[in-house]
C-alpha cells in the first residue's frame, strides 16, 4: 500500500475595504511543519516532497460600505530559485525554477476553477461590524516535486470587488511574499 502524500493548505485572507495591499496568509499542514514559528524554516514556509498544496482565498467585507462579492481576475505564483551551491572549485547551482510540477517556470497561473461559499453575514456580538465574509476554494492542487531547494515565494491576486448595484466595481490586486524551502534539514541539502 502507498503512504497517502502529506498534505498542505495556503488560506489567503485580505478586507475589501483594506487600505493596504497584502495579504493574510497562514499554511496550514497535517504535520504542524508549514508555518514555523520557530527553528531553521522560521518565517518562510517548508514544503515535502510529493507534498499536495489546496488553496482557498477568503475576503470579508463591511455591509456598510456595501460589499456584496467577490471575483478572482488572475492569481500567480512567482517563485525566483536562490543558490544551492556555491564556492571555490565548484559550478555554481541555483535551485530549479519551481517546486512546483505544474509550474515550467518561475510564474504560475492558477487556473481559475474556484468554488464559492458565503460563510459569515452577522457576527452575534452587536458591537462588532455587521461583515459578509466569501471564500473560494480551489477545485485543484498544487504539487511539490522531488527536488530539494530554496526559493522566493511571491503570491499575487488580482479580484474584482463587487459593493451595491449604484457603485462600479473596483480591481485590486494584493501579494504576499516569504521564503520557502523543499527537503533537507535546513532546506536544500
Amino acid at each position: 500500500m502507498t503512504p497517502v502524500s502529506p498534505w498542505m493548505k495556503l488560506s489567503v485572507h485580505f478586507d475589501a475595504d483594506q487600505i493596504t495591499n497584502q495579504l493574510d496568509y497562514n499554511f496550514t499542514s497535517c504535520d504542524g511543519t508549514a508555518d514555523p514559528r520557530h527553528g531553521p524554516y522560521m518565517g518562510g514556509v517548508h514544503f515535502q516532497q510529493g507534498q499536495h498544496v489546496y488553496l482557498d482565498v477568503n475576503c470579508c467585507g463591511s455591509k456598510e460600505s456595501g460589499f456584496t462579492s467577490f471575483q478572482i481576475v488572475d492569481c500567480c505564483l512567482i517563485t525566483v530559485p536562490q543558490l544551492t551551491q556555491i564556492g571555490a572549485n565548484v559550478p555554481t547551482r541555483y535551485s530549479p525554477p519551481s517546486p512546483f510540477l505544474q509550474a515550467l517556470g518561475a510564474t504560475y497561473n492558477l487556473p481559475l476553477d474556484f468554488e464559492s461559499q458565503v460563510l459569515l453575514e452577522d457576527p452575534t456580538d452587536p458591537a462588532l461590524p455587521v461583515l459578509r465574509r466569501i471564500r473560494q476554494e480551489w477545485k485543484h492542487t498544487l504539487d511539490v516535486g522531488h527536488a530539494k531547494g530554496r526559493w522566493e515565494l511571491s503570491f499575487v491576486l488580482t479580484v474584482r470587488i463587487f459593493r451595491s448595484e449604484q457603485d462600479l466595481p473596483e480591481l485590486r490586486v494584493f501579494s504576499f511574499d516569504p521564503e520557502a524551502s523543499v527537503g533537507g534539514t535546513i532546506g536544500w541539502d
